[in-house]
């Protein structure tokens, strides 16, 4: 008896499970910086967590990131969630806007860190992700929860276009005095902000 519900929890269970994804940003990977750490501490939340390795990091294109995203992302509800960092933030904005979601259907929700979604001077390879805006009127009738996490002294993306992306979004702001681009030279091996908002989850 015990080996039947065991066997039947280990059937059920996924289908019930809150799903991560984790999309890293620019010349990056799923091993980057505080990705393992967050992965980790959600799956010993009991989160179904999936740090996703985009194409061409270092040549991203608009199209090969959100067809690899189609490929990758089998279900969108309740139980799905997001974090993304930086050039991943829009890569999910323009994917989720290309998305035919049902009228009433709803994600859980999305963490962006440090998004953006104009150009950025310093990174003009990245401008074919900008080059239209995310339907956001569209996209906040389907997220139960959006939060944009922005350091007012980053230099790569200023904190004034995170904000903005917050906007309108209609997204929670979490901004921090610093904390740079929330990268391994800043000092970044994890995210307890992210992590917070996990456990806030399981509260409610």
């Amino acid at each position: 008896m015990k080996k039947l519900l065991m066997l039947l929890f280990l059937f059920v269970y996924p289908l019930f499970a809150k799903e991560v994804y984790i999309i890293h940003g620019f010349n990056c990977t799923s091993k980057y910086a505080w990705i393992p750490n967050l992965k980790q501490e959600l799956q010993d939340l009991g989160y179904s967590v999936k740090a996703l390795d985009m194409p061409t990091p270092d040549k991203p294109s608009l199209e090969q990131w959100t067809q690899h995203l189609k490929r990758q992302v089998t279900t969108l509800d309740s139980n799905t969630y997001f974090i993304t960092h930086s050039l991943g933030g829009i890569a999910l904005l323009q994917f989720l806007s290309q998305t035919q979601f049902k009228k009433d259907s709803k994600i859980g929700g999305i963490i962006l860190v440090a998004p953006f979604d104009k150009p950025l001077e310093i990174l003009p390879i990245l401008n074919g992700f900008t080059q239209t805006k995310p339907n956001y009127k569209a996209l906040q009738n389907h997220l139960n929860l959006a939060i944009v996490i922005s350091s007012k002294d980053d230099k790569i993306v200023p904190h004034t276009l995170s904000k903005e992306v917050a906007k309108a979004l209609n997204a929670k702001l979490i901004a921090t005095d610093s904390g740079g681009h929330f990268m391994d030279q800043d000092g970044f091996y994890s995210l307890p902000l992210a992590t917070q908002i996990f456990k806030d989850l399981q509260e409610q």
